[in-house]
């Protein structure tokens, strides 16, 4: 029987050539790469790049091949249900939708690759026409649009006449997510030890982040992390640097303000609530509510990645009730609103703005960037400077020296043997051994001694790390 990972086209004219001409190939072409090696090493020498290079490239290859290797064990029970669940709802949504269209144009679909209900044609006739809703957006070609943008617009805008339509809307973006889930996270191969191993791309991205494939598994939503278990007698260990890309703009600008709101062990998400939307009452916990909180959390991460108060938008999944559970609440103003909560916050946190427009400038001159983490690190931007360009450089701060500082730390955890299985975000995943307390409690105070050595980029400063340990990727 043949696996679909290895199934291939032989009768493919290459498959057909002789052992011989496919070896004098392959030593052609190893040769003429290798004649490439003194150049490269040359250019990273004239450019100061080398010691990021042997530091931060080159060896970090055997310790991701050595992650790659160990791939994540799947609770193949748990897929099942999962599927089985995920696919029973998916048909109860769909029959919502169909049972409100009289014209029987708009039907739940059937096979594997479960698509949407109906065309974007017939979407919009039925949105539009049948229902009667007021459209809030249109396509580039001034068609109305059906974009989850648009739908969550006339769903937040619903006119009285309108509300007996929202149970339809909810299905819309419920159906959506579903078949999200079904087909990019619930459909991939698994090795014959029960075990997946994802491709790992260690340039997956411009700013060096690690990126996965086949399946891609930094994009895992949580509610599906339960399907990925330890083996046997073993234990998965997360270490996570608490809110990093925020705290590496903070000190990479220079922003003494939110430098303080760390060093305190405040909440900087509340605190930049407070410094958007004034004063705000707080919680038993010390925070601001969570919409408030959310909304501020997102205006952050918004800046770090180019955004302004024109392009920031509330990024939401799916806003029916089943979801509240994986969708934090949301709160948004309108756009002169959000531009004045913007001027509030640059009024206090002007040190961001700086750093950015000496950022932009610095690359507009030289055509790099290059960060403080680590010798050498350099990236090389040659494009023509455009609005796009511009979001880039203010993102590639924090993402890069992100990527600098667990890359390196991946590296020192190798070296003392810490059996990784994930890298992801800003975070590491361990499958140790479910010995006695005593050896769960070494590796966590192993990990944290790793993760929390001081920055020496930036002046020695020590990033924390919150610890988590469970027998699934969800606990």
């Amino acid at each position: 029987m043949s696996h679909s990972k290895y199934a291939a086209n032989t009768a493919h004219a290459f498959l057909q050539l002789t052992n011989r001409t496919l070896g004098v190939y392959n030593l052609h072409d190893a040769h003429e790469t290798a004649k490439l090696v003194p150049k490269l090493l040359e250019e990273l020498t004239d450019n100061g790049q080398l010691p990021y290079y042997l530091k931060n490239v080159e060896a970090l290859q055997r310790p991701v091949i050595a992650m790659a290797k160990r791939g994540l064990l799947v609770d193949k029970e748990a897929l099942r249900e999962t599927r089985i669940r995920i696919a029973k709802e998916l048909e109860e949504t769909d029959e919502v939708v169909v049972q409100a269209d009289p014209t029987g144009r708009l039907r739940r679909p059937t096979g594997k690759n479960n698509n949407s209900i109906g065309s974007t044609k017939v979407l919009r006739e039925f949105l539009f026409g049948t229902l009667g809703l007021r459209a809030s957006k249109k396509t580039e070609t001034e068609l109305d649009s059906t974009d989850q943008e648009a739908l969550w617009r006339i769903l937040r805008d619903l006119r009285k006449m309108d509300k007996s339509n929202r149970p339809i809307l909810e299905a819309l973006f419920h159906g959506s997510r579903l078949r999200t889930l079904f087909q990019r996270y619930l459909t991939f191969d698994i090795d014959p030890d029960g075990r997946v191993r994802a491709q790992v791309k260690m340039h997956g991205t411009k700013t060096m982040r690690f990126a996965y494939a086949k399946p891609a598994l930094q994009q895992f939503p949580q509610e599906l992390w339960g399907i990925f278990r330890a083996k046997p007698g073993h234990l998965f260990l997360a270490a996570d640097y608490s809110q990093l890309e925020a705290k590496l703009l903070a000190y990479l600008s220079g922003d003494d303000a939110s430098i303080g709101v760390f060093e305190s062990g405040g909440d900087v998400h509340t605190e930049n609530a407070i410094d958007l939307l004034g004063d705000l009452p707080l919680g038993e916990d010390g925070r601001a509510a969570k919409p408030e909180r959310g909304f501020a959390k997102t205006f952050l991460y918004g800046l770090s990645y180019g955004g302004s108060t024109e392009t920031m938008k509330m990024k939401l999944f799916c806003p029916c009730p089943r979801c509240v559970d994986y969708v934090p609440p949301v709160f948004s103003l309108g756009r002169e609103k959000m531009k004045a909560a913007e001027r509030r916050w640059f009024a206090k946190h002007n040190a961001v703005r700086v750093f950015q427009r000496d950022t932009a400038e610095f690359i507009r001159r030289h055509h790099y960037y290059e960060s403080p983490l680590a010798e050498g690190a350099r990236r090389y931007l040659a494009a023509p400077w455009s609005s796009n360009l511009d979001r880039e450089t203010k993102n590639l701060p924090m993402q890069f020296g992100g990527a600098i500082l667990m890359n390196e730390r991946q590296v020192a955890l190798h070296k003392i043997g810490a059996p990784i299985v994930l890298q992801r975000h800003d975070e590491f995943m361990l499958e140790i051994p479910a010995s006695p307390g005593r050896i769960v409690d070494q590796w966590a105070a192993d990990v944290r001694g790793v993760m929390e050595a001081p920055v020496e980029g930036l002046g020695g400063v020590s990033f924390g790390v919150d610890v988590e340990v469970g027998d699934n990727w969800g606990a």
